[in-house]
């Protein structure tokens, strides 16, 4: 189903947690992760916020405790987690996003949330 409301009156909120505060050689993810990001959001036609924060800001209260769950659940299966990619306060993506990913997680992202507004109305 494709909805027609989502384009350039759309905007998501996107917070890249950055694991170079602990370990200075991932800010070439991290800065990847964010180019990935503004790109996925000009091809969609999405505004988005995008704000970078520190791994250990996020363990601090810089982001919901569940979601902080779920990034070290996902850090003991074996696998870095980080670069990892919020948008609106959903986690959508582990390490380096590709471009589509991010491209579909904020569409769905502004679809859901669209859907959920109209609902309320």
């Amino acid at each position: 189903m494709q909805l027609s409301f989502r384009k350039k009156d759309s905007q998501a909120g996107v917070i890249i947690i950055s694991g170079s505060c602990c370990i200075p050689g991932m800010a070439p993810f991290d800065e990847q992760a964010k180019r990935v990001v503004e790109q996925a959001a000009s091809e969609a036609e999405v505004r988005a916020q995008v704000k970078v924060i520190p791994a250990s800001t996020a363990y601090f209260g810089g982001v919901p405790k569940e979601v902080m769950n779920k990034i070290i659940a996902f850090s003991q299966s074996g696998k870095m987690p980080l670069p990892a990619i919020l948008i609106n306060g959903e986690v959508v993506s582990y390490g380096v996003p590709k471009v589509e990913d991010i491209k579909t997680a904020l569409l769905q992202t502004l679809d859901a949330k669209k859907i959920k507004e109209n609902s309320n109305e």
